[in-house]
């Protein structure tokens, strides 16, 4: 019987084959591995540079001063880190109408490849802060433009913000804890409706109807602003204007009406400061300062109104004189300019003096500089968005 044999090796052969299959195969899986590693990666790099974006977006929306150079891993990242770059600061320009934003996050993934993420919207030129306003019990002045001054971000409202709310309709309002003076507005339409006395010492927040004395009644318009120092150089720039860093000095107000027929007493002021403190003894930069004007009465028709100049009483300090010496003497600025381009400074951008007011005026502001010095302008240029030059925060002389 004759046996029949298969060739030598085939079975060699076969295991080579099978060997190779399963190396394609395990080499298949391990790049589907790395494959799913590195979009997983991606994918959660994406979301993180989304969040980032988002923080942008958020930034620009509510104008906060975004930091603009750090760079950072993301959070739970593991060496390597993906590393996002924020977007360069950019500056807005202007206009009342809606502007496109972009803000884009920029980074590398773990085979250095370059990627992106933006985010692509369009911002309302609105004043954030009305979203807030619509919650307040308080009225803005008619054609009110916005903040006015430096650092000063509040709109003028009838009724300060520091006016402790009565719980009957009325708001007190104490202008120094130190003095006995309260004002009494109407919750409601904002107008200064009394003049109440006070325990010296007391605060706002401690008023309460049964701690007011000596009440008496009064129709009368709030003005109000602050009172900055610039007065450690003689060379100033739109800096000093925008944000003045000197010491506070003792000053009073006066006002001088124009219009006659006025209920007395026609006005009365009152201010935060030092009274009677020379610069270097109080680390005050800004006096916070009030009036209350008690307008004409109409005659026929049309509103309660007043006209006049307020001007700054200095405490143991000097004015500029016409005559010289002004050796250790300064002047008065005001921040003044035509915020609603209509080609006239009105009562809310201060002008020297107030014609026909029937509206209360916040941040009717002030700046104090040397005598040598001159009142700066502010260089623009200015937009609705910018997030360090909003608006225009020039000066003009106002004393001497």
């Amino acid at each position: 019987m004759r046996h029949h044999h298969g060739p030598a090796g085939l079975a060699l052969v076969e295991l080579l084959v099978a060997v190779a299959l399963l190396g394609l195969g395990t080499a298949s899986l391990l790049q589907l591995h790395l494959e799913l590693r590195r979009t997983t990666d991606l994918s959660r790099q994406r979301s993180e540079a989304v969040r980032h974006a988002a923080q942008d977006l958020e930034q620009l929306r509510w104008r906060g001063p975004a930091d603009m150079t750090a760079t950072g891993p993301a959070p739970g990242a593991r060496a390597p880190a993906a590393r996002y770059t924020p977007p360069s600061r950019g500056r807005a320009r202007g206009g009342r109408r809606p502007r496109p934003a972009a803000p884009t996050r920029r980074w590398q993934d773990r085979q250095a490849l370059d990627h992106a993420v933006t985010l692509g919207t369009a911002l309302t030129a609105l004043d954030p802060a009305l979203g807030a306003a619509t919650l307040l019990n308080r009225r803005l002045p008619p054609g009110s433009p916005g903040p006015l001054g430096p650092g000063l971000p509040e709109r003028s409202l009838r009724i300060p913000a520091t006016a402790h709310d009565l719980g009957d309709g009325r708001h007190a309002f104490k202008p120094r804890t130190d003095a006995a003076l309260v004002w009494l507005f109407d919750s409601r339409s904002g107008d200064v409706t009394g003049r109440c006395d006070s325990a010296v010492g007391v605060p706002a927040a401690a008023l309460d109807a049964a701690s007011l004395g000596n009440c008496r009644a009064l129709g009368g318009l709030l003005l109000g602003g602050h009172i900055r120092f610039a007065t450690d150089s003689d060379t100033l720039t739109s800096a000093d204007a925008e944000r003045p860093t000197s010491l506070a000095m003792g000053t009073g107000l006066r006002l001088t009406l124009t219009t006659t027929g006025h209920p007395s007493p026609a006005w009365e002021c009152a201010q935060d400061g030092p009274t009677g403190v020379p610069p270097g003894i109080t680390a005050r930069t800004s006096i916070a300062y009030h009036c209350v004007v008690q307008p004409v009465p109409p005659v026929s028709g049309g509103a309660p109104r007043w006209s006049g100049r307020l001007d700054l009483v200095p405490q143991d300090w000097l004015l500029v004189s016409v005559t010289g010496g002004n050796t250790g003497r300064f002047r008065i600025c005001r921040y003044s300019a035509d915020h609603d381009g209509n080609g006239r400074i009105d009562n809310i951008e201060h002008p020297a003096s107030y014609s026909v007011v029937t509206t209360a005026l916040g941040n009717q502001n002030f700046l104090v500089i040397r005598a040598a010095a001159r009142c700066p302008l502010d260089a623009g240029p200015f937009g609705t968005f910018t997030t360090d030059n909003p608006v225009d925060d020039s000066t003009l002389a106002h004393q001497p």
